[in-house]
């Protein structure tokens, strides 16, 4: 583990472990079981991302001269190895001016002037133990749901 040698303070936006067991347990309690019982099976619980993920989609926000990002909740298609599960999706937003307010819009890389280029190139993958590297990397979607991939629950 990295020693740090100088004290940093907490984040903003950090909330504590008391609210964060508190937002977990509500959404398992009232909206999971919901989702779990309408598939008809566990439904996502977690999404996990490494480290190294984040570093690129970073990159990839700086790139496009990008804001912030926009999650969506999405499912995964039939014919996926997690079909039917949530699913996060992180969409790169752009400052857009509008009369006297600042929205944050969604950045679509289709319609972005070089996309052709940018997606005729190889690109480098990130593959998790197990993952299957023939399979289509599309959008900024490459977390391990869990379930079905599950390490440890929140221990709070």
């Amino acid at each position: 583990m990295q020693q740090h040698l100088t004290v940093k303070p907490l984040p903003f936006f950090y909330v504590g472990q008391k609210t964060t067991a508190e937002r977990i347990t509500r959404y398992q309690k009232n909206k999971h079981s919901l989702l779990t019982q309408a598939a008809g099976r566990p439904d996502t619980r977690s999404v996990w991302y490494s480290k190294e993920h984040f570093a690129k989609l970073l990159d990839e926000i700086e790139y496009a001269g990008g804001d912030g990002i926009r999650v969506y909740f999405g499912t995964y298609e039939d014919g996926h190895q997690f079909a039917g599960q949530t699913c996060l999706l992180f969409v790169t937003t752009r400052e857009k001016q509008i009369g006297n307010s600042i929205t944050h819009a969604n950045v679509i890389l289709e319609k972005e002037a070089n996309y052709a280029d940018r997606s005729s190139m190889e690109r480098e993958v990130i593959l998790f133990p197990g993952d299957d590297p023939m399979e289509d990397i599309r959008d900024f979607n490459m977390g391990i749901p869990c379930p079905p991939r599950c390490d440890e629950e929140y221990s709070g």
